[in-house]
């Protein structure tokens, strides 16, 4: 994680790209040895861990069009085969099974909000299954 002295996320996404750009030189330079399959693992386990690594901190910043962008040219690689190269990546997210920059971002949050203790769901707090049993209560506390 990189923090600049004036605490933007700016120089962590900077050096982030970096990386990300260099996956996608290797995405590209294993298209035509392996299958799609295997270069799905590939950018599971290269591209996809370093977007998800501190996403809740830096998510939140403007600049992470730029990593959605570079995203997209990873999903345009690993699906060549059927996504031409000015073609929206929108079906080649969803084939693929692979969730979007924000869309992480959000997933991310949430699974934080659902998991904390200060957050609980209607019925544990009533006692009784209403009709927002599913809804998130905060927790009041002295």
């Amino acid at each position: 994680m990189h923090l600049n002295c004036i605490l933007t996320w700016k120089s962590h996404i900077e050096n982030l790209i970096k990386k990300l750009i260099s996956f996608c030189f290797m995405l590209r330079k294993l298209l035509p040895i392996v299958n799609v399959k295997v270069l799905h693992m590939v950018y599971f386990a290269h591209f996809y861990s370093q977007i998800s690594y501190g996403i809740i901190f830096w998510g939140s910043s403007s600049t992470i069009r730029y990593v959605f962008i570079i995203q997209k040219k990873a999903i345009r690689i690993i699906s060549l085969y059927y996504m031409g190269p000015r073609s929206s990546c929108r079906e080649g997210f969803r084939k693929l099974g692979i969730l979007t920059a924000p869309c992480l971002y959000i997933y991310c949050l949430m699974l934080i909000a659902v998991n904390s203790p200060h957050f609980h769901q209607g019925n544990s707090v009533q006692g009784t299954n209403t009709t927002q049993h599913n809804k998130l209560c905060v927790l009041y506390l002295r």
